[in-house]
Formats: C-alpha cells, sequence, structure tokens
C-alpha cells in the first residue's frame, strides 16, 4: 500500500495514497515530503526516515575521509 508522508512543525505523519485526503491536510498547513511503499503508517514513516539516512551516509564518509586528509596535508607542509 502507498502512503504521502506528510510534516507539520516537527511532525510527520503517513495517510493513505489518496490525493483528496492529502490536500485536506495540505490545507491545514502540513507539506508534502514523500510517497512511500509500507504495509501500516509507522512503517512508512520508518521507511522514509531509514531512506534519508541512507542517502546522507555518503556525504558523511567524504567528510569524514577528507578532515583527516586534510589535516595530515597541513601538518606536513608546516612541519
Amino acid at each position: 500500500m502507498d502512503f504521502y508522508v506528510l510534516k507539520k512543525k516537527n511532525e510527520l505523519i503517513a495517510i493513505p495514497a489518496d490525493e483528496q485526503h492529502c490536500k485536506q491536510y495540505l490545507d491545514n498547513g502540513y507539506f508534502y515530503i514523500d510517497k512511500v511503499a509500507a504495509c501500516d503508517e509507522h512503517t512508512a514513516i520508518r521507511h522514509l526516515q531509514s531512506k534519508y539516512q541512507r542517502s546522507m551516509r555518503l556525504p558523511l564518509l567524504i567528510v569524514a575521509i577528507a578532515i583527516p586528509v586534510l589535516v595530515i596535508t597541513w601538518w606536513q607542509f608546516t612541519h
């Protein structure tokens, strides 16, 4: 089943993927985040959170490698 994940302030909710129902939430101040396939609302939110965590792993890995390389390079040129 597909769910729309919506956000209002710090609250994430998942509703069944029905455009009319979604429009009511959007009119009440919610913002559309993503459409997720899941078996229930809780799983839809968890799936979305893990999706964004996976997308952040590569940039964080690059930063984690780049900082020590820059520090070592700087240290070698100054000493």
